[in-house]
């Protein structure tokens, strides 16, 4: 069962893509798909990257990571499929876990694991049972960094939508949660694993819901995405809610959360 590991990297951020390499494996392969915003940065490609046969590079002038995840699936051909930022750090079984998985369930479509901050620390609160996901979780969120899934499943069939997203103009987070969405109105079958198979520096974007007004602003489209018209009374109630426990200003919350409605509904 051969892997793609799908790395996706901006600008600076290609000098650590080496960094995410593990030792040459029989059956794993890695593509870097590189967005930058100035030629000059395409120097910065590490000549190693260049040499080593399992590894091959894509170049894309301009910024978005829905996009650069989209473009890095399209050049796929493996069985399984892996995202990977530019940040992350594979364990030494990361391959053979996600394998076993996959072999040991022929029927599954994508399979959610866990991550950690490289000191360990679990990047989040995590279920401590395998369960099936049928729905999107209330109880964690789900990262593109955790996930892995047939190729044949979500080739050509799904992808991120890239008006969210880091790199996005106006919404800057929740393009994860979209696609569990459009995932699940597909009927595909995903479950998620206790095991630990990433490392990352990355903080979580969601988590300044209310400090950030771009994630303020994805989280009124996201909400309209999923119940339409009701997302303006879920949006009044959260509002309400965040400001009487003293977390936000009722106004530029309200205001953030319709912004990213009417943009979905344009």
């Amino acid at each position: 069962m051969t892997i793609d590991i799908l790395i996706c990297s901006l600008n600076k951020g290609i000098v650590r893509v080496e960094d995410v390499l593990q030792a040459p494996q029989e059956g794993i392969h890695y593509i870097v798909s590189y967005q930058y915003t100035d030629e000059r940065y395409l120097e910065l490609i590490p000549a190693h990257l260049r040499e080593r046969s399992d590894v091959e590079i894509h170049t894309i002038n301009g910024k978005g990571l829905s996009a650069n995840r989209n473009a890095a699936l399209s050049k796929a051909t493996a069985d399984i499929i892996v995202f990977a930022d530019d940040d992350a750090r594979f364990t030494p079984d990361s391959f053979a876990t996600v394998r076993r998985v996959f072999e040991e369930h022929p029927h599954l479509d994508v399979a959610f694991f866990k991550a950690s901050t490289y000191t360990g620390k679990s990047l989040k609160t995590y279920p401590e049972a395998a369960r099936p996901i049928t729905a999107l979780p209330s109880d964690y969120t789900i990262s593109a960094i955790e996930m892995a899934a047939r190729r044949t499943s979500v080739q050509g069939r799904i992808s991120y939508d890239e008006r969210f997203g880091l790199g996005a103009p106006f919404l800057t987070c929740g393009e994860e949660e979209v696609w569990i969405t459009d995932a699940l109105r597909m009927g595909l079958s995903m479950h998620y694993f206790p095991i630990k198979v990433v490392e990352t520096s990355t903080m979580l974007k969601r988590s300044l819901v209310y400090v950030d007004a771009g994630v303020q602003r994805s989280k009124g489209a996201f909400c309209y995405y999923t119940m339409g018209w009701r997302a303006w009374l879920h949006c009044l109630k959260f509002a309400i809610s965040g400001t009487r426990q003293g977390y936000c200003h009722f106004l530029p919350m309200m205001r953030h959360l319709a912004e990213g409605i009417r943009y979905l509904r344009k």
